[in-house]
């Protein structure tokens, strides 16, 4: 969901010491932990605090951090750092972290579990210097829930079949929105029998009824793509989940099994590339709307990229007719504690501000 780091030209080597550490990856540091506690992320937040100290005295946080990405913030180098450890954890090499980290089958005592973090950065730095390339890839799954209310809306509006276009889809799990079920407390929708549920509690203010899309196509793309279907591809997807969230992590693991039975492949393509070509596309004998949408992906794709995808689908809008529209569909962020779900509609370039929702999916507020 991330495109790569943006190095900084001199970056230091293993060898080269910093005087100062940097105080832009500080920054970030303390960031992260402002933005765990408001998430919902103690154990996290109280992590990035410590590691910003660690930092902050020219600790192995610097040693690693400093001198790897010009823009901290935007290339999410605090989560980079974190999920590397946690794969470690995952996996067995971390047992110490493992023991306080619930997604591993540990307590969290709540006390500071940098000493433990730290010990396990020395002991594999060459790992985690390794898996600081890694993208962050939650593909966090609880967003299908409002994305899910976004296609019925289009659903409602169009009466008629729709093909999907994901960028940003990581292992492509919210392309499987249709395969959750869903249950607003006063209509329910997408698979009856599916084992991933969301129910009522995640609907602060829920939407109306509305009809179930018939998706007839689904396509993803992501700049780097991630496998759920392999070992090494579910390792790396739970690595970026925060460690004090089970339930996201339960969620995750439904997900995958899912998709393991049905994969949505995303293809490796640059986001404005890629939809560039299948905003064209679709059968030309058939009526159907096409819907390309992202969650939480915006943010992190370079100007030029956004400049030629905001073209890309300028020009299908322009082409959309009646029985072929187009919408663009995204939630992305709006404030620190919440994003927007928008969509735009052509033909006639209709925009509607639908829902505020927390950023993993709950306290959805539906405005449409």
């Amino acid at each position: 969901m991330l495109a790569g780091l943006r190095v900084v030209a001199t970056a230091r080597s293993t060898a080269t010491v910093r005087d100062v550490p940097d105080p832009a990856v500080h920054d970030s540091l303390v960031r992260q932990a402002v933005s765990c506690d408001h998430i919902g992320s103690p154990l996290y937040g109280a992590l990035f605090r410590d590691l910003a100290a660690d930092h902050a005295a020219g600790g192995i946080t610097a040693e690693l951090l400093d001198g790897l990405s010009e823009l901290p913030v935007h290339d999410a180098l605090p989560l980079r750092y974190a999920g590397a450890v946690h794969a470690l954890a995952l996996t067995g090499r971390g047992p110490e972290l493992a023991a306080q980290y619930p997604s591993c089958g540990g307590t969290w005592s709540g006390n500071s579990v940098a000493p433990q973090f730290l010990a396990v950065v020395r002991r594999h730095v060459d790992v985690v210097r390794t898996r600081l390339q890694h993208q962050v890839q939650t593909n966090e799954v609880g967003r299908a829930v409002v994305l899910h209310a976004g296609m019925c809306w289009l659903a409602a509006r169009w009466d008629l079949p729709v093909r999907t276009l994901e960028i940003g889809a990581s292992g492509g799990l919210l392309s499987h929105w249709p395969s959750y079920h869903y249950d607003t407390g006063s209509w329910q929708g997408g698979d009856p029998d599916s084992p991933l549920r969301f129910g009522p509690e995640w609907y602060t203010t829920p939407p109306p009824p509305m009809p179930a899309p018939q998706v007839h196509d689904r396509r993803a793309s992501d700049v780097a793509p991630i496998d759920p279907t392999t070992e090494a591809g579910r390792i790396t997807m739970q690595s970026f989940v925060w460690p004090d969230q089970p339930a996201r992590l339960e969620r995750l693991r439904t997900a995958m099994a899912i998709a393991a039975a049905r994969p949505v492949v995303p293809d490796r393509a640059d986001a404005a590339d890629w939809a560039t070509i299948h905003l064209r596309g679709g059968a030309t004998d058939t009526t159907h709307g096409t819907v390309l949408f992202h969650s939480i992906v915006w943010q992190y794709l370079g100007t030029a990229t956004r400049t030629r995808l905001r073209e890309a689908l300028w020009r299908a809008g322009n082409d959309a007719t009646a029985d072929r529209p187009v919408a663009w569909l995204r939630m992305e962020p709006a404030t620190t504690e919440h994003a927007d779900l928008r969509v735009t509609v052509w033909p006639g370039t209709v925009e509607v501000h639908l829902a505020d929702v927390g950023y993993h999916g709950a306290d959805i507020r539906w405005l449409a």
